[in-house]
């Protein structure tokens, strides 16, 4: 603990001064120096404790990487379930003054990753309700989607990129129905998912752990301006649902099916332009050749910029006994 003098002790000092010796007063000089040291020491040593609530984990106010064991990592803690995929959660009620996402925020700690989502009023102050919302996991794009209510219906921040080792991308997403907020998780690995809503402000949190019993993300495919979500790579079934996002700033979006070097397949999307966060597309085929297929997407006839998704469309071949 540090010591601070009173005021009656600076004057029993001064009275040793005036009439100490010269070593006496060299000595005590020593020991000055020595207690200065004492009150400048380095807080950096002091050993940092976590406290978390059983019900609602703290939700930390700026982006941190925690030190905390696993057990106590806030995005472990409490009686939550998580979730391998489909609908995560639902919440929020009548009546909420939350009308925009002023940002996101990425936390990492042992065993998890985390971001919250901050809302505000139409003034501008910390939101203090929320209508109703609901959150979704896409396990094999590897992306949680949280569809907002219809009076959010603006976003401070289109997308972000975290130092994530799980959660890597965030995206501020118009829907033909909604905004939402898509969360990309790293390929390659399986995730269980939970999210909810705390108060004072009205926040919402995402958590995200490793969940060795389920199938590992395929993960979308990402282009400077443009996102496909679906398909994933690898084996498909007609028919074949495209869909994923463009930057604002983007018209259209064409989607070709090549196969041999030769496009068996085409489909342009409506104009998507719009402000500020990103578009949503999304496209049907029908038909879609018996083969290996390379799926070409192209913002605004920029080739440059076109992202590729590899498909196996080929049909199985069904066995034929032979003649005995």
């Amino acid at each position: 603990m540090e010591a601070r003098p009173r005021g009656h002790d600076f004057g029993i000092l001064a009275s040793m001064f005036r009439h100490a010796t010269f070593v006496s007063a060299l000595v005590f000089a020593m020991l000055i120096v020595a207690g200065c040291g004492l009150l400048e020491s380095n807080p950096s040593t002091t050993t940092p404790t976590t406290t978390t609530q059983p019900e609602d984990p703290a939700v930390a106010t700026t982006t941190a990487t925690s030190t905390a064991a696993p057990d106590d990592s806030p995005c472990l803690a409490g009686d939550r379930p998580f979730a391998g995929g489909g609908v995560i959660s639902a919440f929020g009620s009548a009546d909420g003054d939350a009308s925009q996402v002023s940002g996101f925020r990425w936390e990492s700690h042992p065993g998890c990753e985390r971001v919250v989502i901050d809302l505000l009023t139409a003034d501008g102050a910390p939101a203090g309700s929320l209508d109703p919302a609901g959150v979704e996991y896409n396990a094999g794009a590897g992306v949680i989607r949280i569809n907002m209510p219809e009076s959010i219906a603006r976003s401070a921040v289109a997308d972000s990129r975290f130092d994530g080792a799980i959660i890597t991308r965030a995206y501020a997403v118009t829907t033909a129905g909604n905004l939402a907020i898509d969360l990309h998780l790293a390929a390659g690995r399986p995730y269980a998912v939970r999210a909810y809503e705390v108060d004072s402000p009205k926040r919402i949190v995402v958590d995200v752990r490793e969940d060795p019993g389920a199938d590992p993300v395929v993960g979308a495919m990402f282009g400077n301006s443009v996102v496909v979500v679906t398909p994933t790579a690898g084996p498909v079934t007609p028919p074949l649902r495209l869909s994923g996002y463009v930057s604002h700033s983007i018209g259209d979006v064409t989607a070709e099916m090549m196969v041999d070097g030769e496009v068996a397949a085409s489909q342009t999307s409506d104009d998507l332009r719009g402000e500020h966060t990103w578009r949503e597309f999304t496209m049907v085929f029908g038909d879609v050749p018996d083969a290996e297929v390379r799926l070409v997407v192209t913002p605004d006839d920029h080739q440059e910029q076109a992202v590729e998704v590899p498909i196996d469309a080929t049909r199985p071949v069904d066995s034929v006994s032979p003649e005995v």
